[in-house]
């Protein structure tokens, strides 16, 4: 039976949980994402503070700027799978390098409360890497125009 490109498959295709799971394991994924680019406006000046110590040679509110962008936008775009795989990407480079630069655990004393506030958070940072990769390896590259189109996506 020839069906036409555009029409899904009723029996074996992507349907019902299949298509909700991904949606929602990218949403957990993605949900603070969108918190942080809003501390990050809500309490500018002290991020900025934080982003001009990091020891990188671009502009605190320049780098403040890249990554709320990179935390709405390129959510949202995970979120709808909308270059889905290159976003993931973009996040996982994004979680190493605020884990190394801003989470650097190991230039504090074994258990001293700095190394504590430090170590989780970079753990965290590589978990969401672990994420991210597996949300590359799964997302469907998909044209241009199909990815903005309202039809379900195989």
């Amino acid at each position: 039976m020839n069906r036409p490109a555009n029409e899904l498959p009723v029996a074996g295709g992507r349907c019902g949980i299949d298509r909700i799971l991904p949606f929602l394991a990218r949403a957990c994924l993605l949900v603070l994402f969108p918190f942080s680019a809003l501390d990050k406006i809500m309490d500018y000046h002290n991020a900025v503070a934080q982003a001009d110590a990091s020891g990188m040679p671009i502009p605190g509110s320049l780098l403040l700027l890249l990554g709320g962008c990179l935390e709405v936008f390129g959510s949202l775009g995970i979120l709808l799978n909308v270059y889905a795989r290159q976003l993931a990407l973009v996040f996982c480079f994004y979680c190493v390098v605020t884990a190394v630069l801003f989470h650097n655990f190991w230039a504090y004393p074994f258990g001293s409360p700095d190394w504590m506030n430090n170590f989780w958070p970079f753990l965290k940072n590589i978990g969401l890497v672990g994420g991210f990769l597996f949300v590359a390896t799964n997302a469907h590259m998909e044209p241009i125009a199909r990815a903005f189109s309202l039809r379900p996506r195989p």
